[in-house]
C-alpha cells in the first residue's frame, strides 16, 4: 500500500503545493531526501529544486501564476541566499525579459561574485597541458577540471614516501624556475605548450 501523501505528491499538478508537501514529509515527517526520492522516483536533486521554491516572495509567486516568468526561472532565483537577491534578480528578469541561460548567470553572479567571460579550454590544449604537468611520468595522473565559476588541477602520484616526495620536490622546482622566467599565460599560449 503506497503512502496517501506519496500518492498526493506524485499526482499534485501546483509546483508550489508539491513543495510544501515535501517540505512537510522532510520536515515534519523526518524522511531522508535519498529515501524520498526512491519512493517518488524522482532524482534527490530535483527534490532539493522544488524544496527551494518555498523560500520564494508571495510577489514571484505570483509572477509565475499570472505566467510573467517560467518555473524554470524560479527553479534559478530559489538558488539566491537572500530574499532582496531574489527579487532583485526577479524584477531584472521582467524589466530585461532574460532567458533561462541568462538568469542563471545573473544568479551565479551574486552566488559566487563571477562573471560568464571568455572561453574554457579546448580538449586538446587540455591534454597537452595534463601531459606537460605529469612529465609522462607512469605513476603521475594530472586532471584539469574547468567549470564557468572555478578551474582545478589535480596532480595524483603513486608510490612510496620516497618516490612521491622526490616528485613533488622535482614539480616545485620547476615551477620556481618557471617563475623565476616569468612565463605568462598568453606567453605559455603562443608556445602551444609543446
Amino acid at each position: 500500500m503506497t503512502d496517501p501523501l506519496i500518492e498526493q505528491i506524485q499526482t499534485e499538478k501546483d509546483y508550489f503545493t508539491k513543495a510544501k508537501l515535501l517540505q512537510y514529509i522532510i520536515y515534519d515527517k523526518q524522511t531522508r531526501i535519498i529515501d524520498l526520492s526512491k519512493q517518488l522516483k524522482i532524482k534527490p536533486s530535483y527534490i532539493c529544486h522544488l524544496i527551494r521554491l518555498n523560500k520564494l516572495d508571495p510577489m514571484i509567486i505570483d509572477g509565475y501564476y499570472s505566467k510573467l516568468i517560467s518555473i524554470s526561472h524560479l527553479f534559478m532565483i530559489s538558488r539566491l541566499k537572500t530574499k532582496q537577491d531574489m527579487i532583485k534578480v526577479y524584477e531584472k528578469v521582467l524589466s530585461h525579459n532574460l532567458t533561462v541561460f541568462q538568469t542563471e548567470e545573473e544568479v551565479r553572479e551574486i552566488l559566487y561574485q563571477v562573471k560568464t567571460i571568455g572561453s574554457s579550454i579546448v580538449m586538446k590544449e587540455q591534454k597537452k597541458i595534463e601531459s606537460l604537468l605529469s612529465d609522462n611520468i607512469k605513476n603521475v595522473k594530472t586532471h584539469l577540471i574547468q567549470t564557468r565559476v572555478k578551474a582545478k588541477i589535480i596532480i595524483e602520484i603513486k608510490g612510496n614516501l620516497q618516490e612521491t616526495t622526490d616528485y613533488i620536490r622535482l614539480f616545485v622546482a620547476r615551477l620556481k624556475l618557471q617563475k623565476n622566467e616569468l612565463i605568462t599565460p598568453e606567453a605559455l599560449q603562443e608556445k602551444d605548450l609543446e
